[in-house]
């Protein structure tokens, strides 16, 4: 893998190009961004997987054999540019192509797409007044991408282009919990 940052970005456009293509000719790239940003989240959550697709002395084959195993639900363009990332050791580079993805998907759609973790599924309302907010505010169509995590007890949280927006329980749990530890009783000496 590159260490130089522009050869690092310039590879990283160049797989998002191509899979961008792939996604247009499809009619698919909001549905693609969304199977890239799961495969990102199952690489970063799975120390063995993410050791495994980088390891060197696995052959390229076997490798990317694992990924197509493991990942065989996804859309044919989408693992034919991951096996690629993977034969050509540019695995560590998932994070940067998915990011590169995300900006030119938003461009050839327009729009603004916003991450959404809830608890249970959206329903039809809230989800439009999430639309309606976020495109008033940014200017934008909007398209979510819903995922349920039951982890975070309840609330919401929104993602987009780096910022975070997290109103979760376990979020609010958290932050009373650091400003409890850090409130002296008032009675000790």
């Amino acid at each position: 893998m590159p260490t130089d940052r522009i050869v690092i970005k310039k590879e990283s456009a160049i797989y998002a190009e191509a899979l961008l293509e792939a996604a247009r000719q499809q009619d698919a790239i909001f549905a693609l961004s969304g199977q890239l940003e799961t495969v990102l989240h199952a690489v970063r959550g799975s120390i063995d997987l993410r050791a495994t697709l980088a390891d060197r002395t696995i052959p390229a084959q076997t490798r990317s054999g694992i990924l197509r195993e493991v990942f065989a639900s996804l859309d044919p363009s989408l693992l034919a540019v991951l096996t690629v990332l993977v034969e050509r050791d540019d695995i560590a580079l998932l994070s940067r192509v998915n990011d590169a993805y995300v900006q030119r998907a938003e461009e050839a759609l327009d729009a603004v797409i916003i991450d959404v973790v809830t608890v249970i599924e959206l329903d039809d309302e809230l989800r439009e007044k999430i639309i309606a907010k976020y495109s008033a505010q940014l200017g934008r169509q909007v398209l979510l991408r819903e995922q349920v995590d039951p982890s975070i007890v309840g609330g919401i949280v929104l993602s987009t282009h780096g910022r975070r927006i997290d109103a979760s329980v376990v979020s609010q749990l958290e932050n009373a919990r650091t400003v409890l530890s850090t409130v002296s009783n008032g009675g000790e000496r």
